[in-house]
């Protein structure tokens, strides 16, 4: 559940402002250029060019993966567990949108399940449109229902300027200006199939998350042979340096299996929290390189070894 996505940012009060606080917020954004505000309520400023000297545009994609792993039409089904129960699921598709344009439609839907469900449902359904050949996102829309709470939030990225614009609920938008081009969570975990994984050179994917822009490093943690959904595939085993916690509290760098073939599905995350660790496995699958199904899922799994929850 690693790649699930950015921390709460800071709010600012619900409500329509007062006509002295808009002239306020129109007057403090000239120093970035002339502001409007869109159909979507946001601040929107033409600015001079941005500052972005010195950063790190992010590890460009192996153009052949590009066509297989990040083609579009999959859907993929996991099973989340905490300690060997389940505790929840995560189904996640890919989908090419537009016609003759490299732009993708990334959606995600997390819930929960057995006993976490009847004590704290949660449903949060997450979509990012990503563009172009670094798939970067332009804009990241969240519905979040935990408990009794109901959350709506967006996410607007100008990878022109490197400015990020975030509300929540019908809230004023907070805006960042970064220092280069940036991925949010989901779109660097689908970004992150596309790398080559060789040579030397560190895989960079700058990533915006709690409010700043990482430029978060990943490397391979070592290869296996595993039996999954898939039947027994080579494997893998790739670890994001993360400089952040995100959504989930995630404490530590969570490990991601990718099958190493064309298609780098992703089989199995894994993630430490406060108390053990979260991990999710692919139950599920279907796409260009066919499709896998587990039919009989357990309502709880094997318990965990202490060596898991370390």
């Amino acid at each position: 559940m690693q790649i699930l996505v950015a921390k709460n940012i800071s709010n600012v009060r619900v409500g329509m402002l007062p006509l002295f606080i808009l002239s306020f917020l129109l007057f403090s954004s000239l120093a970035w250029g002339e502001a409007l505000i869109d159909a979507d309520g946001f601040l929107v400023v033409r600015a001079s060019p941005p500052r972005g000297a010195g950063a790190n545009p992010g590890t460009g994609p192996d153009e052949a993966l590009l066509q297989t792993a990040y083609a579009g039409g999959e859907t993929l089904r996991y099973t989340v567990s905490w300690l060997g129960i389940k505790a929840g699921e995560l189904v996640m598709q890919v989908n090419k949108i537009g016609d003759g344009h490299e732009t993708f439609a990334i959606e995600v839907t997390a819930r929960s399940a057995g006993l976490l469900a009847v004590f704290y449902p949660v449903e949060d359904k997450f979509r990012t449109i990503v563009q172009g050949r670094m798939r970067l996102p332009s804009r990241h829309e969240m519905q979040q229902k935990e408990g009794r709470r109901i959350n709506s939030k967006l996410t607007l990225y100008d990878q022109e300027r490197f400015r990020v614009s975030y509300r929540k609920n019908d809230e004023p938008a907070d805006v960042y200006q970064l220092d280069g081009p940036m991925h949010n969570e989901f779109s660097s975990f689908f970004f992150m199939r596309a790398l080559s994984f060789t040579g030397d050179a560190p895989m960079i994917v700058p990533t915006f998350a709690d409010k700043k822009r990482h430029e978060v490093v990943v490397g391979v943690e070592g290869k296996e042979e595993q039996e999954s959904v898939l039947g027994k595939k080579n494997i893998i085993k790739v670890q994001p340096h993360l400089k952040f916690k995100g959504l989930y509290e995630k404490i530590g760098d969570p490990l991601v299996w990718l099958t190493d073939d064309a298609w780098r599905i992703p089989t199995k995350i894994k993630a430490k929290i406060v108390i053990g660790s979260l991990t999710a496995e692919l139950v599920e699958y279907t796409g260009p390189a066919g499709h896998f199904i587990i039919k009989d899922t357990p309502a709880e799994l094997p318990p965990q070894s202490p060596a898991d929850t370390h």
